[in-house]
């Protein structure tokens, strides 16, 4: 079974195993609790079965006009089971009140991102590792 949560209560660095794959900079699971730490907002998917954190997604905000969603991830053995709809689903009522809110993703993701009302638009990035 699935259980969402909105807090890391009873989250340690141990929960996070095996996220980011594919990724050219992974985050370690050290930075991946302190980003989760640092985020106004967030929703784990937890498999209750092992404890262990499947997905999560965080927002930041200034809690007047604007959230940026910067991260949304299952783990691999996760996906297609719509975990993902459920964490986007779930953010999206944490951030109801705020009117303008962003997400970057690759543009095969696009067509995803619509079902929740999400409109195309471009932005820029700085990565500094590349």
């Amino acid at each position: 079974m699935i259980k969402y949560k909105i807090n890391l209560e009873g989250i340690m660095e141990s929960n996070l195993q095996g996220f980011f794959v594919g990724w050219k900079n992974p985050l370690s699971t050290k930075e991946h609790i302190k980003i989760l730490e640092n985020s106004q907002y967030k929703v784990l998917a937890i498999d209750t079965d092992t404890g262990k954190v499947i997905g999560f997604i965080n927002a930041l905000s200034d809690n007047v006009n604007f959230a940026f969603i910067p991260m949304i991830e299952i783990l691999p053995e996760y996906q297609e089971k719509g975990i993902g709809t459920e964490l986007m689903n779930r953010m999206l009522e944490e951030l109801k009140d705020i009117p303008c809110i962003d997400l970057m993703c690759d543009k095969e993701m696009q067509s995803y991102y619509e079902r929740f009302d999400m409109l195309k638009s471009h932005g820029m990035v700085l990565r500094r590792y590349l």
